[in-house]
């Protein structure tokens, strides 16, 4: 019997089941006994449909069809990430792994696997899995390579290790350009990804470059997601770079474009980044109304990295306001939130803007604590930028307290983005 009529008709009746039974929710009785007469061929998806209510692998009935099945797992397996369901995706990528012959689909299947394990809070099997993946993959494959430094530089950046996600990116992008047909989605991606780090890195021009580069891939892809994803981006690199008018641009561009996918936290995002160019531009007032709008939205949807963002920001306005008290609750909820969320850069900016506060009410061994929390955190996730702008706050609060010398030291590792005596001013200051 080799047939895919003839297999699924003894497979009916090895367990006794009418047409009908094997039909039921699935499909009609006379679409069943369509295929087993082999007058109609089913799909692979309601085929597979068949073989798992009969308890069977697809293979069974797919017999010299390898190639196909295979082709259908690894597709499958990918929707089901995407569908948020990654028990499925990881069952269907094991049964894919036992059916794969060559290298690149071994390669692919592992970085599945990886993404699956990442959506189930298993980083560490995650990373491994996609380690596993970049060791397998063939180097004549450069699209396969390329998607697999991608999966394994976004890990590292949600990490906060930038400087090894802007390494993997970067073999990300440079397998890129070594593809005759590379995926400008995935270059997109990628760029977003380097110009993300660099900021975080502080190197804000370098960032702004990439991000330039990454709407225009979004544009080559066609993706609203990529493209909504470089603006906002853009909207905070150019508000970093001072211009205002070209952040508000872009950023009430991602705001149209996340609204319309209904990328509803994202559009919260875009909005906490709207505020921060109000601000700038000496709007202080709009600024506040907006970003107060934003932590209003990120706590009903219990949004916990925007609810650190938010706050921080309003913290941060409440702080130059000299306004200690509203700014230390606001800090704290912030802390609180960002810590929930794994967001240490904010949790670092909101301890920093809570010390500067306690500073102001008089709690100098508060203040003390605050940014030496502030600034570790910083320090084992080699944020320069963020470090060097926390130093300069530390060190305007002992200028205040008389202590020139240490503000020095603090202002001068700011200015020269050189931490190495950090951990030696962080103990004298005990």
């Amino acid at each position: 019997m080799n047939s895919v009529g003839e297999r699924l008709r003894e497979a009916r009746l090895s367990r006794g089941w009418t047409q009908e039974q094997l039909a039921r929710g699935l499909a009609t009785k006379g679409f069943i006994s369509q295929v087993e007469r082999n007058h109609t061929t089913p799909s692979l998806a309601k085929l597979r449909l068949m073989a798992e209510r009969l308890g069977l692998p697809l293979g069974h009935f797919t017999g010299d069809s390898a190639p196909m099945e295979l082709s259908y797992l690894r597709k499958s397996a990918e929707l089901a990430v995407k569908a948020q369901e990654p028990e499925r995706a990881l069952a269907l990528v094991e049964e894919g792994l036992s059916a794969a012959t060559t290298a690149n689909e071994r390669a692919d299947l592992l970085r599945i696997k990886g993404v699956a394990l990442e959506a189930q809070g298993r980083p560490a099997e995650a990373m491994l899995a996609h380690q596993q993946a970049a060791a397998t993959a063939p180097a004549d494959d450069p699209d396969l390579n390329a998607a697999i430094s991608a999966e394994i530089g976004y890990m590292q950046m949600q990490k906060e290790q930038f400087n090894a996600a802007t390494e993997a990116n970067l073999r990300a992008l440079n397998w890129l350009d070594r593809s005759r047909h590379a995926d400008p989605a995935l270059r997109a991606r990628v760029l977003n990804n380097l110009g993300r780090c660099s900021y975080a890195l502080g190197e804000l021009e370098t960032a702004h470059g990439y991000l330039q580069r990454a709407l225009d891939a979004a544009l080559d892809a066609e993706s609203l997601y990529r493209i909504a994803n470089a603006h906002m981006a853009l909207g905070i690199s150019a508000r970093a770079i001072g211009e205002l008018e070209r952040a508000l641009e872009h950023c009430n561009r991602a705001l149209e474009l996340h609204s319309r996918i209904g990328q509803h936290r994202a559009a919260n995002l875009v909005l906490n980044n709207l505020g921060d160019v109000h601000y700038a531009a000496g709007r202080k007032r709009l600024a506040a109304e907006v970003q107060q709008r934003c932590l209003n939205r990120a706590r009903e949807m219990h949004d916990d990295f925007e609810v650190g963002v938010a706050a921080g920001e309003l913290a941060r306005y409440a702080l130059a306001e000299r306004r200690a008290r509203d700014a230390m609750a606001l800090a704290r909820e912030s802390q609180e939130a960002a810590a929930r969320s794994g967001d240490h850069l904010h949790q670092a900016s909101s301890a920093a803007i809570e010390a500067t506060a306690a500073e102001q009410l008089g709690h100098p061994t508060v203040a003390n604590r605050k940014f030496r929390i502030a600034l570790q955190l910083l320090a084992e996730r080699q944020a320069a930028g963020k470090l060097a702008e926390v130093c300069t706050m530390y060190a305007e609060v002992l200028r205040g307290r008389g202590d020139h010398d240490r503000a020095f030291a603090f202002m001068r590792m700011a200015a020269e983005r050189d931490f190495g005596k950090l951990a030696a001013q962080l103990k004298s200051g005990k």
